[in-house]
């Protein structure tokens, strides 16, 4: 296994293995202060209803810089992904920011074919901050795919869904208003259960704290957005460090990508699983890497991505065949 330079699994974690209680963060007001800076960076984003091409050409520059200083904050912190290597992937700003004010991004690659065009797979890492090798992965898994020239499936590449949590200081799970964004997706049963879980199932752990609302979170809301707006065929989330391959939703699940075999843990109030892949009908595939803090070799980073696009095709092939 390549070793990232990085403390292996710190206190990572993204399926439910509780930790001792704590008390929920509060937001101070350094922080309440950098929220409203946030949401004025994002007000003063967004275009007019005619915007000219000078103002056009501000923004991009702008969101050029700010993506250039989220990529050197990216390649100085995880030890497999250089500055270099972040730049390389000519990551787009992606219409909103994260609590703390970092662009949100995205890549997207389009199928060698476009009448021939698969699926449509949303695939994301790093909703957990302390996970490093789900965002690492992204990274690779781009350049593997632009080095092919693409294949039969557009990609839209979600690298780092939660930036605070990566790179606020020490990586946390949660993002920085004190929130584990993988409970904070409205799923239909999050009103009636979400605090409930929270309370009695983890003993009010705030790492799994869901918010004080469904979808409270700029992150949240971005990635709501963003499965609305690319309509998905399927969904790819990837975490650590569970060593497994969970499932949600419709469709027949992989037994196996590359070493991690199925082992479904079920959904919990506010997980994307349970809003995604049953609330809306999306399969997801959850990827739970074998370690948060070091990296898959390169051959099982590269089998992982082929026996991942077998099974979008097997998938495929079976759908084509129902519609008969």
């Amino acid at each position: 296994m390549e070793n990232t330079g990085l403390p292996q699994d710190p206190t990572p974690g993204s399926a439910d293995t509780e930790l001792p209680d704590e008390q929920v963060p509060q937001l101070t007001r350094e922080e309440l202060e950098q929220q409203a800076r946030a949401e004025e960076l994002a007000s003063q984003s967004e275009l007019t209803l005619d915007p000219g091409p000078q103002q056009l050409a501000q923004e991009a520059l702008y969101h050029q810089q700010v993506i250039n200083g989220l990529c050197d904050e990216i390649g100085n912190k995880l030890g497999s992904v250089s500055v270099e290597d972040c730049m390389q992937q000519q990551l787009e700003f992606a219409g909103a920011y994260s609590v703390n004010a970092r662009p949100l991004t995205q890549r997207d690659f389009e199928p060698r074919n476009s009448l021939n065009e698969k699926s449509r797979v949303l695939i994301m890492g790093g909703i957990h901050g302390d996970e490093y090798s789900s965002i690492s992965i992204m990274f690779k898994w781009m350049a593997l795919l632009e080095e092919s020239g693409g294949n039969s499936f557009s990609w839209r590449f979600l690298p780092s869904v939660n930036p605070d949590g990566l790179l606020d200081g020490q990586a946390v799970r949660q993002n920085a208003s004190g929130v584990d964004l993988n409970r904070n997706f409205p799923s239909q049963d999050w009103n009636d259960k979400a605090h409930d879980y929270w309370l009695n199932n983890t003993g009010e752990n705030p790492r799994r704290y869901p918010g004080v609302a469904a979808a409270s979170e700029p992150e949240v809301r971005w990635v709501i957005d963003q499965i609305e707006a690319y309509e998905p065929d399927v969904v790819v989330s990837v975490h650590a460090p569970y060593h497994l391959l969970d499932f949600d939703g419709p469709s027949v699940a992989p037994d196996r990508i590359g070493d991690l075999y199925l082992h479904q843990l079920g959904v919990y109030p506010g997980s994307l699983g349970n809003y995604a892949g049953l609330d809306l009908g999306i399969p997801v595939v959850t990827l739970e890497l074998p370690s948060a803090g070091i990296m898959p070799t390169d051959e099982q980073i590269e089998q992982m991505w082929i026996d991942m696009l077998s099974w979008l095709n097997s998938r495929t092939e079976l759908e084509q065949r129902a519609a008969r």
